[in-house]
């Protein structure tokens, strides 16, 4: 797997300019429009004061605001007793063209709105206007309201994404939460991750007469529980999550897409959605920042099927706590390498005449070059790969964990593979140098680092071998 540099897609400015208060506040609805331009679906909150809108932009796959809001409307149909409705993740049928979308709505427990019980309703969505009427709940958690008020324990289901999957012959829309459930004394436990599902032909139905229709839990290795209420298993037993979930089905498995704190985002696959979820492998990680609400996104006609290669789209809040002033919408490329054709990809040191970066992203502002190798862009036989990593705001340095050695350092990016010995093609060794005084870190194909009798340089290890050309 290689992931690429975080990406800005909507600035703190394009955001402003807008007028895309408190936005992108829910996971991402994403329909393509055909030639290029897609409709992004998203909670926002004009003004930061309720109520909430669920915003409608146009734009194209790296710029989800080119064409501007085409509209901003509260969920209809909403029941008193709920003090925030929202919904982003949507479902287009291809045939009848229905477009369904996932709503989140709370229900407080007093005056403190930060403190609240979760339910998730669908709508349906007027594709010509925008607008999302309410049609009713489908998932509601196993703790009920009144035993969860009495712990003031806020229950958060998110806004899941509806995942297609096939069983046999019927196509089931599966979503996926963290459910929660009470003991005997009371006290609240969370699942770390619970799946419901609904045949699509009769969500549908039931849509099209303005209704739902009814989901099912899945317990005890059967769908068998009601999802209004009914307990759920833990499918993902000893993960927890920081963030809700966000989760697709292509090309024959099932990605999941989660945080397992603010800062670090993080995937995991299974082949039938349900069970044999493989071990998480990290993404990305931003110490200085708070990210949530990743969306899984396909290039194409069906952007809730990704492919080998897709895009995770995320809400960043430019700060160690969500702050909507500094929000804007980022994200990354992840492609799956398994079974591609492997190409060389030029590794390049650059210095600005004090700090080093090495990277194969293009050059960093105000850098020069000082030398260039080349990596494998995907696993070969004798390779292993190399992650790039920054340790505060200014050290960036290499890694062979996908970590980048712990929770303190960022993760930038999957930078290549490099050989472990010598390949059959010229090559050469690079080490990893450190400058201690300065805190900076670089490669070179000599083990002394180019400094030779300095003892504030220091040589950390053999990373692997290059190519050379």
């Amino acid at each position: 797997m290689a992931v690429g540099p975080a990406q800005e897609v909507v600035s703190v400015a394009d955001r402003r300019r807008l007028g895309l208060d408190a936005w992108p506040d829910t996971a991402l609805g994403v329909v393509n429009d055909g030639g290029g331009r897609y409709r992004f679906f998203a909670t926002g909150t004009p003004g930061l004061r309720p109520p909430q809108k669920v915003t409608v932009t146009s734009g194209t796959l790296s710029d989800p605001v080119a064409d501007g809001v085409r509209s901003a409307q509260p969920v209809a149909n909403v029941p008193s007793g709920y003090d925030y409705a929202g919904g982003g993740p949507v479902f287009r049928d291809a045939r009848s063209g229905q477009v369904l979308e996932m709503l989140h709505l709370e229900r407080p427990y007093g005056n403190d709105p930060s403190k609240f019980y979760t339910e998730l309703h669908l709508g349906r969505v007027d594709p010509k206007t925008g607008k999302v009427v309410r049609l009713g709940e489908i998932v509601r958690p196993h703790v009920d309201f009144t035993t969860a008020q009495k712990t003031q324990t806020t229950i958060d289901l998110g806004a899941p994404s509806f995942s297609v999957t096939r069983v046999g012959k019927i196509s089931y829309l599966y979503v996926y939460f963290s459910d929660a459930a009470a003991d005997g004394a009371g006290r609240i436990a969370f699942t770390g991750l619970s799946v419901a599902r609904a045949p699509i032909t009769a969500v549908l139905a039931a849509a099209k007469r303005g209704k739902v229709s009814a989901w099912s839990k899945y317990q005890g290795g059967r769908w068998a529980q009601p999802a209004l209420g009914g307990a759920s298993a833990d499918i993902n037993a000893g993960r927890p999550m920081a963030w809700a979930p966000d989760v697709a089905r292509g090309a024959g498995r099932t990605i999941m897409v989660t945080g397992e704190s603010p800062h670090d985002m993080v995937l995991s696959t299974s082949a039938n959605g349900v069970s044999g979820w493989s071990t998480r492998h990290p993404l990305w990680r931003d110490p200085d920042f708070f990210d949530a609400y990743p969306t899984i996104v396909a290039g194409g006609s069906t952007p809730n099927a990704p492919g080998k290669t897709f895009f995770v789209y995320y809400t960043q809040w430019q700060s160690a706590e969500p702050d909507w002033s500094t929000a804007r919408l980022m994200r990354r490329t992840v492609r799956c390498t398994q079974g591609t054709q492997a190409t060389d990809v030029a590794l390049v040191r650059y210095s600005n005449g004090a700090r080093h970066q090495v990277t194969t992203g293009p050059a960093p502002a105000g850098f020069h070059e000082e030398g260039r190798w080349y990596l494998r862009s995907a696993q070969e036989p004798g390779t292993v790969p190399l992650y790039g990593c920054r340790n505060g705001r200014d050290d960036q340095f290499l890694y062979k964990s996908a970590d980048c050695g712990g929770s303190q350092y960022a993760i930038l990016q999957t930078e290549g593979w490099i050989y472990t010995k010598r390949p059959a093609s010229p090559s050469v060794p690079l080490y990893r140098c450190h400058i201690a005084g300065l805190g900076d870190h670089f490669v070179s194909e000599r083990p002394d680092c180019e400094a030779p009798g300095n003892a504030d340089v220091t040589q950390e290890g053999l990373l692997g071998y290059a190519l050379d050309h």
